[in-house]
């Protein structure tokens, strides 16, 4: 900020807002050296002069949950901030799971979104922005605070609002939410230059990144190189002198191939090779009145890139793998008889395809047609594979310095986080990291605010066909960091996620069960019993008997799964077989072996666990060792 800049707010401090209630309300600014600025709210009025630097920064007392309310700051120039509400704020932080809109969870919640309106619930998201330099003291420009109503509800983050509306419905106060979440992103983003000074390698990245021409190079570079991979894969496919044809209804493709969809393609021949395929599918509608006010294309999860047409028109396209393939098919284009849907697929890397376990077919008013089995296909452009983007967000530093720093001053009730999955690839080394971003907020906010985090929930990567336990390793170091690092709570979401799906949609439970934690740990509501906890494992000769706390009455069994392993004499983990007793677990050891110690759901996709509290939370991942237990007793 310059002497030069004049009266500016940061966007957070706009109409809208929701303010924390009970204690100070922070507010700053910028306006030139020496000017007076004063606030008027709510029968307080404060002023103070803006420093050499350009910067004010006021307290007023602190206010009950209330509004709205009109807030008045005066400098060189006056603004009057409307609809400005009191009630509790929380930061919703992390990767792209906390950032998921609920506009990605409609599969799920499409009519319980489509009825939601929640003018109570407020959102500030903060613009996606990196500074390798230096913290900056304002952020870029936003939108401003949005309200949880019908025409700005589907872009809101999916957790953050089912968190808001279970705190909403349980507190009676307005709910503020700011989202700070950036998918892709590892820890290291999320904290200051000092926080990773063990690393020498990060000096030497940001010593780099701090060259601003360098980095302008590359994001030109980068982009001109993707644009003439996908150029060179479309002038392949415009080669076929039927390449217009494959879209329309009466093309003849008798001659392509055939493959069952959905599938992946690493095991069959399309295996290993970059570039285009095109698809058809010939379905029949026997009746299309079913299909006049209502026509939903889903085709499920597709690597990477897709574009679609229904009887000859364009209904939509994905450019990235993640997202729900979810197209809607305008009126009249359905027919009687014979339609014909066309995929163009386009493979980034070596291998991709057709997402298993998804629904894929087109969905009626009543109807659900079920679109999966043979489907014709045309390999059409081969390439290497397209070289990936340099994504300068997942930098260290960048974002906390471009987008946490500069809104710090902010009163806030604590911090929400949903994040790890990029950090996967090292799980040993995230503890600290971990430990390191809760520090870094909590000093930057200048209280030890609670830290409410998700764990991460049961996943298999879908290309992967080798079981890893990298998922499972960093749950360990998540549940280490809520053992060590006082108020946190951490979120167990090894029944909600989706073994084929990076981005599990049922988000609802995990923003409830994140407001559980909430109540209870922040608001002193003891209605809610924590997660279940692992307290004793007790050696009977033949079987473990595991005691837990916050079970209830009665453990409950979900499954037949066990996902128990014991640890021999000689390091090695092997498969046991489990079952409830009360509130305690039986788990059974096999003749003639040692046992050293005991693990529970540690793989990367322990779907479907068998226990769970009588309250319905899932029985937390574990290790357990008896020397381990013997060194923390010592």
């Amino acid at each position: 900020m310059t002497k030069e800049t004049g009266f500016q707010l940061p966007s957070i401090l706009s109409d809208g807002m929701v303010l924390q209630r009970n204690k100070k309300h922070t507010f700053w600014g910028f306006d030139h050296p020496g000017e007076t600025v004063q606030i008027t709210f709510q029968n307080q009025q404060v002023e103070g002069i803006v420093n050499e630097a350009g910067k004010w920064l006021l307290e007023m007392e602190p206010l009950p949950a209330g509004g709205p309310y009109e807030l008045t700051i005066e400098g060189s120039e006056t603004i009057v901030l409307k609809d400005v509400y009191v009630g509790e704020v929380w930061m919703a932080g992390g990767q792209s799971n906390m950032e998921l809109p609920l506009g990605r969870t409609l599969d799920l919640y499409e009519e319980e979104i489509k009825h939601m309106n929640l003018p109570l619930i407020r959102e500030f998201h903060v613009p996606i922005e990196y500074n390798f330099h230096r913290p900056q003291e304002i952020g870029e420009q936003a939108a401003g605070w949005k309200t949880a109503t019908s025409q700005n509800i589907l872009a809101f983050s999916a957790v953050g609002t089912f968190f808001a509306a279970h705190l909403h419905q349980a507190l009676d106060v307005p709910i503020g939410m700011i989202l700070t979440a950036v998918g892709g992103t590892p820890a290291e983003a999320w904290m200051k230059e000092e926080d990773l000074k063990d690393n020498p390698l990060v000096k030497e990245e940001l010593d780099q990144l701090r060259q601003d021409e360098w980095v302008t190079s590359v994001k030109r570079e980068d982009e001109e190189r993707t644009n003439q991979w996908y150029q060179s894969v479309e002038a392949q496919e415009k080669e076929d002198k039927d390449y217009s044809n494959w879209i329309k209804v009466d093309y003849d493709d008798t001659d392509w191939a055939e493959m069952n969809v959905p599938t992946l393609f690493d095991e069959t021949e399309l295996a290993n090779q970059p570039g285009s395929i095109w698809f058809r599918k010939t379905f029949t509608i026997e009746d299309s009145n079913d299909f006049s006010e209502r026509a939903l294309l889903k085709i499920g999860a597709i690597i990477d890139y897709d574009e679609v047409y229904v009887n000859g028109t364009f209904v939509g396209k994905t450019e990235y793998r993640y997202p729900p393939r979810r197209y809607p098919v305008p009126e009249g284009i359905l027919k009687e008889g014979e339609n014909v849907l066309a995929v163009r697929l386009v493979l980034n890397g070596e291998n991709g395809g057709f997402v298993p376990g998804k629904f894929y077919g087109m969905e009626g008013k009543e109807t659900k047609l079920d679109l999966s089995g043979a489907w014709k296909y045309k390999r059409v452009a081969t390439s290497e594979p397209s070289t990936q983007m340099t994504f300068f967000q997942y930098k260290p530093t960048g974002l906390y310095n471009a987008m946490i720093h500069p809104i710090r001053h902010y009163r806030i009730a604590g911090f929400l986080f949903y994040q790890g999955e990029s950090n996967s690839g090292n799980p040993e080394t995230y503890a600290p990291l971990f430990k390191n971003v809760i520090n870094r907020w909590r000093t930057s906010w200048q209280e030890e605010l609670p830290f409410l985090f998700v764990q991460l929930a049961n996943y298999h990567e879908p290309l992967v066909r080798e079981e890893g336990q990298n998922w499972a390793e960093l749950r360990e170091q998540q549940a280490r960091v809520e053992r060590e690092v006082p108020m946190t709570a951490m979120t167990v979401t090894i029944d909600i996620g989706e073994g084929n799906d990076l981005h599990p949609q049922n988000k609802k439970d995990i923003g409830i069960r994140l407001a559980k934690d909430a109540l209870r740990m922040v608001y002193e509501d003891n209605s809610y019993l924590p997660k279940p906890q692992l307290l004793n494992v007790e050696d009977q000769g033949g079987r473990l008997l595991l005691s837990f706390q916050n079970v209830g009455d009665e453990m409950m069994t979900h499954s037949s799964n066990s996902y128990f392993e014991l640890e021999t004499e000689n390091g090695e983990w092997v498969e046991a077989s489990s079952y409830a007793e009360g509130t305690q677990i039986v788990v059974l050891v096999p003749e003639k072996r040692t046992v050293t110690g005991v693990r529970y759901a540690f793989t990367n996709n322990p779907e479907n666990p068998p226990y769970f509290s009588k309250e319905g939370n899932p029985i937390p991942p574990f290790i357990w060792r008896w020397e381990d237990e013997k060194n923390r007793k010592r």
